[in-house]
């Protein structure tokens, strides 16, 4: 214990700042694939298409993650998502090299693997971070790794914007590829433990037990069923509507990369504003009326945007802002931008 207590901060900056540079890598590759997608196709159908490329399968394949998460030794998870990642970009990176304009299909397979990859990573690192902080430090570390995320939501796609104006789209994918080399790095200098089992129930059959297990409670509450059954139906809905964001940049105002990534970095902002709001005030609230109230602005938010002239970019990057806001005030789960890493 009082090694936990002297080491737990060496230990979660380690791999604190190597997944700064992961976290970067990724959302600069998210941005610059969708816009790469906007100015090749125009197309509201590949965009809704890569969206949900990008969402499902991190939504099918979650579940039953966090089953094998708990089996297995969270650090090589965390490696192994790392560079399963880091592989599919530079794949694609090798194919631009060679001179080969990858069709529209391959962006939706790197987009659907990418998912699978953040599907076992992000369970990974939530559960390690108990294991690796004292309990009393455990808000304070959840804080610091909310402004991580805000800020990499903010930053990477300005730094896409900026990427693809300067470089070539093959230099953005290995700079993730490096990204994702140096939180492995950062990884394998720390040691994560692994909580001993309370059930020694292993393998497939320990697994569907506990599926099987957390579904019956599922249903023994009604609420939760609608709840489950209403955010999952947003999802569905609202995701498709994140990638269109860049379509209407280009498409009705006009506009670049560079202004897709400033309406990027207003949604983040809001995001930014919502999670302190949620923490100071939201706290003391009904869930019920928060997720209600969040999914209600975020529908303000898209039909007021539809109605912006092509002269109104700015009052479109001041509702993406509210729109923002709506993502923690209904869970992110129903955030147009919740299928991105």
């Amino acid at each position: 214990m009082s090694t936990k207590k002297e080491s737990w901060k060496q230990t979660f900056y380690t791999i604190f700042a190597g997944q700064a540079f992961s976290l970067l890598g990724s959302a600069v590759v998210q941005f610059s694939i969708i816009w790469w997608l906007t100015e090749k196709t125009g197309s509201a159908l590949v965009l809704t298409i890569a969206s949900m490329a990008g969402f499902l399968p991190q939504a099918l394949v979650g579940p039953f993650a966090g089953t094998i998460v708990d089996r297995l030794d969270r650090k090589k998870i965390m490696i192994a998502a790392d560079m399963f990642i880091a592989l599919v970009s530079l794949a694609l990176a090798i194919l631009f090299l060679s001179g080969i304009e990858p069709p529209v299909w391959v962006f939706y397979a790197v987009l659907g693997l990418r998912s699978i990859g953040t599907a076992f990573h992000m369970p990974s690192m939530q559960a390690s971070i108990p294991l690796i902080a004292p309990e009393d430090q455990l808000m304070k570390v959840q804080g610091w790794i909310q402004t991580l995320t805000s800020a990499v939501s903010m930053a990477g796609p300005m730094l896409g914007a900026f990427l693809l104006a300067y470089f070539s789209m093959e230099t953005v994918l290995l700079l993730d590829v490096a990204g994702a080399l140096l939180a492995s790095a950062a990884l394998l200098l720390v040691h994560i433990p692994n909580p001993e089992r309370s059930v020694p129930e292993e393998g497939e059959r320990g697994m569907r037990s506990e599926i099987k297990a957390g579904l019956r409670e599922l249903m023994k509450s009604r609420g939760l069923v609608v709840i489950t059954a209403a955010i999952g139906f947003t999802s569905f809905v609202y995701v498709p509507v994140g990638a269109l964001f860049t379509l209407m940049v280009l498409s009705h105002f006009g506009k670049g990369a560079w202004h897709a990534g400033v309406v990027e970095f207003s949604f983040a902002a809001g995001m930014l504003v919502g999670s302190i709001l949620l923490g100071s005030w939201g706290a003391r609230q009904n869930r019920v009326y928060l997720l209600t109230g969040g999914i209600a602005l975020l529908g303000l938010g898209l039909f007021f945007s539809g109605l912006l002239p092509a002269s109104g970019f700015v009052g479109f990057v001041l509702l993406s802002g509210l729109m923002g806001i709506s993502g923690p005030l209904c869970l992110s789960e129903c955030s147009p931008r919740s299928f991105q890493r």
